[in-house]
C-alpha cells in the first residue's frame, strides 16, 4: 500500500487560540508547545488555512482570540506529550513540536 493511505489515521487535533490573519481564509492560530530538553513551555504561533480549524468557539477578533482546535499530523504520542507536525511553520519552532498529551485530541475535534 502506498504510505500517503495511512496518512488520514495520523492526523489529530491540538488545542488552540485563533484571531483573524492577514488575508481572507486565514487564521493567527496561537498554542502551547513544549520545549522537551528544557522543560519550559513555548508560545508557538502560525498562519494557518480556515480550512485547517475546527469548532472555533465564538467570534475570534484581532487581539481577542478565542479557543479552537487546529488540525495536525501525529509523529508519536508518550510520556505525557504529543510531537506532531504543524500544517505550516511556528514561530520560533518551525513544523513540529511537542504539545502537552492533554491538549491533543486523537479521534477529532
Amino acid at each position: 500500500m502506498p504510505k500517503g493511505s495511512d496518512r488520514q489515521k495520523d492526523i489529530c487535533f491540538v488545542q488552540c487560540r485563533l484571531e483573524p490573519g492577514m488575508f481572507k481564509g486565514e487564521w493567527l492560530v496561537a498554542l502551547d508547545a513544549v520545549d522537551p530538553e528544557k522543560h519550559r513551555e513555548l508560545r508557538v504561533q502560525l498562519f494557518a488555512d480556515e480550512r485547517e480549524v475546527a469548532r472555533i468557539q465564538g467570534t475570534p477578533k484581532r487581539n481577542k482570540p478565542v479557543p479552537g482546535w487546529l488540525r495536525v499530523s501525529l509523529v508519536k504520542a508518550k510520556n505525557g506529550f504529543a510531537q506532531v507536525v504543524l500544517p505550516q511553520p511556528a514561530t520560533p519552532v518551525g513544523e513540529t513540536v511537542f504539545i502537552k498529551r492533554e491538549l491533543v485530541n486523537l479521534d477529532g475535534p
